[in-house]
């Protein structure tokens, strides 16, 4: 069974939307905190608030999916009905990828502190800035993909975050060819590792969408190095 179909069975049901509520949640905060650490690592704004724009919300995501998880264990003991539990193991699948990205965002800032003394701001833009973007476009549309569970837009995410994985495995063969610093090679091959993380689980969120549970992670599945 797919999300969309059970999702049309429980659209009324408080407990679902809630759920719902909570998970977009959990990915409003990670894009928020992915444009905190792009900006200071890709543009070089000023590190001013780490603590408020991304641990803190780190700590949010991560209460996020223990309430959720809590909610979806006390459901089912309650003897809710059988088609339930498809739902149940959904959203127990969906918040972990969720949390990933959070601490995979704080991978990224953890760079932040590696880069040189006076980083050279066009290099990072170049290799980065870029794939920046769309990667903080697919955090809204993986959101709205799952939240109105609409075939079309989750499949789209699953190619585009698909492709930009592939774009940054060959990323990151060009760094360890070229004449970079060691300090710039390691800092930049580490946050394309880190981007294509991110954009796995938002892939793997959307696969939520169009993918029978067996099924979920796995769409399309093949070699993504070049």
């Amino acid at each position: 069974m797919r999300f969309k179909s059970i999702l049309s069975l429980f659209r009324e049901d408080d407990w679902t939307r809630s759920l719902m509520e909570m998970f977009d949640q959990m990915l409003v905060l990670s894009g928020g905190m992915f444009a905190y650490t792009t900006d200071v690592l890709v543009r070089g704004t000023a590190d001013a608030d780490p603590a408020g724009s991304v641990f803190e919300p780190d700590k949010r995501i991560n209460a996020l999916m223990r309430q959720i998880r809590r909610r979806v264990v006390s459901r089912l003991s309650l003897g809710s009905s059988r088609g339930e539990v498809p739902t149940a193991l959904i959203f127990m699948n969906a918040v972990k990828d969720a949390e990933r990205i959070g601490d995979y965002v704080k991978n990224i800032h953890d760079v932040t502190e590696l880069l040189p003394a006076q980083p050279d701001r066009q290099l990072y833009a170049d290799w980065l800035a870029d794939r920046t973007a769309r990667i903080d476009d697919l955090f809204a549309r993986t959101r709205r993909a799952f939240s109105t569970s609409d075939d079309e837009a989750a499949a789209r995410v699953i190619a585009d975050t698909r492709a930009l994985g592939r774009e940054c495995e060959k990323a990151i063969v060009a760094i360890t060819e070229s004449n970079l610093t060691t300090r710039d090679a390691v800092c930049l091959a580490l946050v394309l590792r880190f981007f294509k993380r991110i954009t796995s689980h938002q892939s793997n969120i959307a696969t939520t969408v169009v993918m029978p549970i067996d099924l979920l992670d796995f769409h399309d599945e093949g070699p993504t190095r070049p």
